[in-house]
């Protein structure tokens, strides 16, 4: 099982590069979990799930947490199926086969921050990647920002895939998410540069940030990923010879050699 992590600014694209890598993923054969740690929850949109269908595990947290830790008592057998059942309510499976699985979001103001919830996503991963669930891929789609890093949730991961426009504050917080992620111990840091509208900003990004990152990819600026958002499409579906998808395809290589 492979394990990445999808980070950026807000508005970068992680959230389009991610669910269309994970369908790509799928249709190869490949079976694959993302779990959506936006509270923007905006991943199983993109992945073709009403948000009315979702159910957040954040919902029931307790339950889900209480099962988890009683897996690992004396009766790991019952326990384990119980936890099992209880998961199949929250794993969804959306386009193409990808299973989904949704944190959730802030219930209301001054409900405090995320923490318990990605500690939850934390035992949650370390339960999913046994032998027994069999997955090839888990990907996560973190929130904006490096908050994520400081959880310790992508602790010995196998990539992180940053998300960057080829703008200075956008660059910034990709250096910020790739020295977190090196302090985890990620293995590999590849910089994806989104938006790329001509030569120079892959390498504007390239001369910032390039001794910093294991592999360097480009996604250009595409016009039919705007006009599938706004008519509420999946530019997948709507433009399958886009140039987002051609681009995608060259980070589902980088994926699989990971």
């Amino acid at each position: 099982m492979k394990s990445a992590i999808f980070t950026g600014k807000g508005g970068v694209g992680k959230t389009t590069i991610l669910s269309t890598l994970s369908r790509l993923l799928a249709r190869d054969g490949h079976r694959v979990l993302v779990i959506d740690c936006d509270p923007s929850m905006n991943l199983a949109m993109s992945l073709g799930v009403p948000l009315s269908q979702v159910k957040p595990i954040s919902d029931t947290r307790s339950l889900i947490q209480e099962s988890m830790e009683a897996e690992e008592e004396d009766d790991h057998t019952r326990h384990q199926t119980e936890l099992d059942l209880h998961l199949e309510d929250y794993i969804m499976e959306a386009r193409d086969g990808v299973q989904l699985v949704v944190m959730g979001t802030i219930p209301f103001g001054g409900a405090g921050c995320l923490c318990s919830s990605i500690s939850l996503v934390k035992m949650l991963l370390g339960y999913l990647s046994t032998d027994a669930h069999n997955q090839d891929f888990i990907l996560i789609d973190s929130q904006a920002g490096v908050e994520i890093f400081g959880r310790g949730l992508a602790r010995e991961f196998d990539a992180s895939f940053v998300i960057t426009e080829p703008t200075p504050k956008s660059l910034e917080v990709a250096r910020q998410s790739m020295k977190l992620a090196r302090d985890l111990g990620v293995k590999r840091q590849i910089l994806v540069v989104n938006k790329v509208e001509e030569d120079g900003d892959r390498r504007r990004a390239s001369e910032t940030l390039g001794a910093d990152a294991d592999a360097i990819c480009s996604v250009g600026y595409d016009r039919d990923v705007v006009w599938a958002d706004k008519e509420g499409d999946l530019v997948l579906d709507r433009a399958p010879q886009a140039q987002l998808i051609s681009d995608v395809m060259k980070l589902k290589r980088c994926m699989l050699e990971t």
